[in-house]
């Protein structure tokens, strides 16, 4: 995979201890990925919504492999959608990005997941790449519009940016609830069949708050990286 445009160090290891894996910046419980990574400031990026009861949602495997951990879940419930979960480290200060992989042993199966986000509140911005670039908007009340790819949340002295690959996205959702912000991150909106393989990616990252030239950045760089090979 190419190396986003803004890396300046080699990206972080992954370190496992039981279940729980970290790289010195963020740490995720494999056995829960609904919770994702949690940082030093209490914000949860790229936590993994299998739509499934928490004690349905098996973790069957997980390794470490240098920048990236991996998660696979086989959930027990009707949809029958085995998924696995590569948290990797980007060669940035605070970035992550997450591959989703998914695929069914029934003839055809719902192959909705969700990719969730809960950050410190803030101003929020939309944004969508276009041929002239990426330009952000003020989310207004009326919620995400259909066309967003990514969301900028700026607190007081940083920023947060949260990116799908344009390919990928099926609906970005917020909600805001006692200085918290909540972002849904929807994938796979046709239904899955048996032996096809579902692949999707979404990037989390920490940043500066005064100007969005980092972001604009990684956004760019997502959504002209070449599909992952394996997750």
């Amino acid at each position: 995979m190419t190396s986003p445009p803004t890396a300046a160090a080699p990206a972080a290891a992954w370190s496992l201890a039981g279940l729980s894996a970290s790289d010195g910046r963020g740490r995720v419980q494999l056995a829960t990925p609904a919770a994702g990574l949690t940082l030093a400031d209490g914000d949860r990026v790229l936590g993994l919504d299998l739509r499934s009861p928490a004690d349905a949602a098996r973790l069957v495997d997980h390794w470490a492999r240098g920048d990236d951990v991996v998660g696979v879940y086989e959930p027990s419930d009707p949809r029958r959608l085995r998924a696995t979960a590569m948290w990797r480290s980007l060669p940035v200060a605070r970035g992550w990005e997450l591959v989703v992989s998914a695929q069914t042993s029934l003839v055809e199966s719902d192959s909705s997941l969700a990719v969730t986000c809960d950050l410190a509140a803030g101003r929020i911005a939309w944004g969508r790449g276009t041929e002239t670039g990426l330009h952000w908007q003020p989310l207004e009340a009326g919620g995400c519009p259909a066309e967003a790819t990514c969301l900028l949340v700026r607190r007081d002295t940083e920023a947060v940016v949260v990116a799908v690959h344009p390919a990928d996205v099926r609906r970005i959702l917020v909600a805001s609830d006692a200085g918290r912000v909540r972002i849904t991150c929807w994938l796979f909106s046709a239904a899955i069949e048996k032996g096809v393989l579902l692949r999707s990616r979404v990037l989390a990252a920490q940043g500066p708050a005064g100007e969005t030239a980092w972001a604009d950045e990684l956004v760019g760089w997502l959504a002209t990286a070449p599909p992952p090979l394996s997750a």
